[in-house]
């Protein structure tokens, strides 16, 4: 039986950063003998491969260079991916060395060779994008239109919908545009939450739009115990910054570097657990990863014990998430959000407190699981006492099911919908 081909283009995936994840996880639990693989990334640095072989069967990551739009993009290089949305047939047209640098014309050129070997087999071909960034949409879009193939397009972030990008009207115009000719052309959109799902259908009627929630990989928890290196390393984390027995608070991961309004959540957080004088030895709260300078200064002006790791590989911190009493979500004023190491954390079985300015698809995700609780900053709704009771006091051990988040049942739910895309 012909196999069905799909081309991937994710220009995260062979980064660190919690958006990689979302696909790693999903793609490697299809049917290999379904399946053929390819993946499009990013080279993570000028020294790597350009083209590598997965662990997992049948599926192949191709690492490109170039740039992507953003700040590191030159002006033409931006301007040449942004045109391609509209131009569909340009990134084909544009000579090599002249398009060298952008990153949308090299993962192009090798799609547009292995589709066409795979198209004259007679076998079946996806073009999947994945957002962010844009040029990951605009590729597969331009490679579907080229082959006549099936496209999706998948949303992790809102381009429009509560969009992460610099405001203004011409930028909203602009992402507004790209979005409707990147969706125009796909059979299938998803993104990670209900309202990003619902604004995508109010918008576009006649499209199929399916939530395709970020989620946890089982396998990464069962080797955990099994991982004598990460082990170690938490070990010597904890004994370097947390005094021995001490009731642990865990925050993993980026706070505000995508989201300004979750740092305005840190600081209300910092504020408000100020005002309790009995948090003192025996409690800590922990930082890990990366933060902005102004997220280190609001935590310089913490009066309870606090630490701030720098980031580790996330083997180590899973192993850290499992040694915290509870874990911390800050989530700012964005209804769609449903933050990566959110599922991270329902997959530990450790408690989490979410303290956030608005009731989102996080906190919907947690009602549901009965895996933590909500604070919300407004309205005098969470004091110092609550805030301290949430985090310090005992969890209410209840669970419910989160089958619903892992990649397993999630590539069954792809699985379903690709087949129902090369069928129809």
């Amino acid at each position: 039986m012909p196999k069905i081909n799909l081309f991937v283009f994710a220009a995260h995936h062979l980064s660190s950063n919690v958006a990689a994840e979302r696909f790693k996880g999903l793609l490697k639990y299809l049917d290999p003998a379904k399946y053929r693989i390819f993946i499009f990334a990013r080279q993570a640095s000028s020294a790597a491969p350009l083209k590598m072989e997965s662990q997992h069967a049948g599926m192949r990551v191709i690492a490109l260079p170039g740039q992507c739009v953003g700040s590191e993009s030159s002006v033409p290089a931006s301007l040449l991916t942004m045109a391609s949305a509209f131009v569909r047939p340009l990134p084909f047209l544009v000579p090599r060395g002249f398009a060298g640098r952008t990153w949308l014309m090299q993962a192009l050129t090798e799609a547009d060779r292995l589709c066409a070997e795979r198209v004259a087999a007679g076998e079946s071909c996806v073009a999947i994008g994945t957002y962010s960034p844009i040029d990951s949409l605009i590729a597969a879009a331009s490679l579907a239109s080229r082959y006549g193939i099936g496209c999706m397009q998948d949303f992790r972030d809102g381009l429009v919908f509560e969009a992460l990008g610099k405001p203004g009207w011409l930028r909203n115009l602009v992402r507004t545009q790209i979005e409707r000719r990147v969706v125009d052309i796909s059979g299938l959109v998803t993104s990670v939450s209900g309202p990003l799902v619902e604004d995508f259908q109010r918008r576009y009627p006649d499209k199929t739009v399916k939530v395709l929630p970020n989620g946890y990989d089982p396998a990464d928890f069962e080797r955990l115990a099994g991982d004598a290196d990460g082990v170690g390393r938490a070990t010597a984390i904890m004994a370097e910054h947390v005094p021995p027995g001490a009731t642990l608070i865990g925050h993993f991961g980026r706070i505000g570097a995508s989201d300004s309004s979750a740092s305005v959540t840190l600081e209300h957080f910092i504020d408000t657990l100020n005002q309790c004088s009995d948090i003192t030895t025996g409690k800590q709260v922990m930082f890990v990863g990366e933060l902005t300078p102004s997220e280190r200064a609001s935590i310089e002006r913490a009066r309870f014990p606090v630490c701030v790791v720098p980031p580790v590989e996330r083997t180590v911190a899973l192993q850290l998430m499992k040694r915290c009493s509870k874990l911390l979500l800050l989530t700012g004023s964005r209804v769609s959000c449903a933050t990566g190491k959110l599922f991270d954390y329902l997959a530990t079985g450790v408690d989490v407190v979410c303290v956030t300015q608005v009731r989102n698809a996080a906190t919907v995700i947690l009602a549901e699981t009965g895996a933590g609780r909500t604070l919300l900053t407004g309205g005098g709704q969470t004091n110092a006492a609550t805030l301290r009771d949430a985090l310090f006091g005992p969890g209410d051990g209840a669970r419910h099911d989160i089958s619903a988040y892992s990649r397993v049942v999630q590539a069954g739910l792809l699985d379903n919908w690709i087949s129902r895309m090369v069928t129809a």
